[in-house]
């Protein structure tokens, strides 16, 4: 879940919302896609430290204007809901990664996506991972979670209206239709 400073971070700059199914998207070589009208919020971002959280947030959110995303608060109508999770590991080649998931969630709580992806950076030089993740990794890593996400956006398909809607439509079209017809006999 969000911690105290990346929830103020987070709250009203964006709220992503996704949906879920079991696929997973790897994010290699992905174009940027934009993606605009679709509603999302940004539930959580866990697994690192307070600053790299913090300053995530700061570049998802302006990734996802970048794509014209439609970002709203957590607590507001949105089609998709998404949850991250980032960790930094040390690569075989004494490299460090910055790695992210986000499970995408639709309205009805089920996952629909689940897409993933890393951002390597500078040599390690020491115990802790962290330690090596600077800006660059970091602003990398939320340019490739936006592609991702924006390109399962635009190809999510697009939800029924639920029975209750349909029915209000077409009493809305009976009555403008009787209404014209009125209108023609007067």
């Amino acid at each position: 879940m969000f911690n105290r400073s990346s929830g103020l971070v987070l709250g009203p700059a964006f709220a992503l919302a996704l949906a879920g199914c079991q696929e997973t998207t790897s994010t290699a070589a992905r174009p940027r896609v934009d993606a605009p009208g679709v509603p999302v919020s940004v539930q959580s971002i866990s697994g690192a430290p307070d600053q790299v959280t913090t300053n995530f947030a700061s570049l998802l959110g302006e990734a996802a204007a970048e794509r014209k995303m439609e970002i709203v608060a957590g607590n507001a109508p949105a089609r998709f809901r998404v949850r991250g999770y980032l960790t930094a590991q040390p690569t075989e080649d004494g490299q460090t990664a910055l790695a992210f998931v986000w499970d995408v969630y639709d309205e009805s709580k089920k996952r629909a996506q689940r897409v993933q992806g890393e951002s390597l950076g500078r040599r390690g030089g020491g115990g802790d991972p962290w330690s090596s993740i600077d800006q660059t990794i970091v602003a990398k890593a939320a340019s490739d979670s936006m592609d991702a996400i924006a390109s399962f956006l635009v190809t999510a398909p697009v939800p029924d209206k639920p029975a209750a809607d349909s029915a209000k439509d077409k009493d809305k079209a009976k009555t403008k239709t009787a209404a014209a017809t009125n209108g023609k006999r007067s």
